[in-house]
Formats: structure tokens, sequence, C-alpha cells
């Protein structure tokens, strides 16, 4: 019992320092003006952290509120088609990866990335039926590549680094 209870608290732990992540970070203007609604997903990097530590179902958790609060807190709730379909696709294709032992981190977290882009892409092709959207896939590609290349390392070295006993 106490070990679930640590588990339950901790996951709401990481469920507020995600939306926490996740509300700041929709409030910094955008890295690329071109492609305002690219973000580095600094989040992302609590969820990879939790499905690593905690297992999947805390990290699904955590992924789906995140997904639906951060942007009801930042006043779009359109986000919220695009979010939750990229995000749980990314997590699951994450938990595969994980699951397999072959690849690390931060290889991991670039695939994660890169899907959660081109799913959100799927999305948008869907939802505006227009193919001039795929024009943006070679951007966000690369922005996912970057972007899960920088949140791999952060969730590797804290992953490698915080204490076991957390």
């Amino acid at each position: 019992m106490k070990n679930n209870t640590k588990k339950i608290a901790l996951t709401g732990l990481l469920l507020a320092l995600a939306l926490i992540i996740g509300a700041i970070e929709h409030s910094i203007p955008p890295i690329f003006p071109t492609l305002p609604f690219v973000r580095i997903g600094f989040s992302n990097v609590v969820i990879v952290f939790t499905l690593v530590t905690l297992g999947f179902a805390p990290a699904l958790i955590i992924t789906a509120l995140k997904s639906i609060l951060v942007p009801l807190f930042i006043g779009n709730p359109i986000m919220i088609i695009y979010s939750l379909s990229a995000a749980v696709v990314s997590l699951l294709i994450i938990f595969l990866l994980l699951y397999t032992k072959k690849v690390g981190i931060p290889t991991v977290s670039i695939v994660g990335a890169v899907v959660h882009n081109l799913t959100q892409l799927a999305v948008a092709l869907i939802m505006t039926e227009t193919l001039s959207v795929i024009g943006l896939a070679p951007q966000l590609a690369l922005t996912g590549f970057l972007a899960g290349l920088a949140t791999g390392v952060i969730t590797y070295v804290l992953i490698k680094y915080l204490p076991k006993k957390l």
C-alpha cells in the first residue's frame, strides 16, 4: 500500500510539474516566428521521465491530462485535438522503443518528438482538408528532431543523476 501511495503522489507531483512547464512554455514567444505553433516541449521531459521511472499507466495519465488541461489553461481548446492525439501516439511509440531496450533515451525522445509533430500534421490535414499542410513536413521533422534531442538529453541526465530513492 505504501509503495502504491507513493507512486500516486509522485504521479500527481509530476503532473503538476508538466502542467506548469507546459503553460509557461506556451506563454513564451515562439522560437521560430515562421512556425509559431512549434515549441521545444520541455514538459515532455516529465512524461519520458515518468515512463522510465513509474511506468506506462502514470505516463499515460500525465500525457492525457496535460494534453487536455494546458490548452484549456492557455485559452486554446481546439489545440486539444492536435495535442491529445499526437501525445498519445508519441507515447505509445516511445513505450515500444523503450521496451525493446535497444535504443537510448535521447534517440527514443527524438523519434517521439518527430512522431508527435507528424501526427499533428496528419490531424491538421484531416481538419483542414488541405494538402498544402504537407509542405510543413520537413520543417516539423527537423524541429521535432532538435526538440527531441534537447528533451532526450535532459531526461537522460535527470534519470542518470537523480537519486534512485526518489
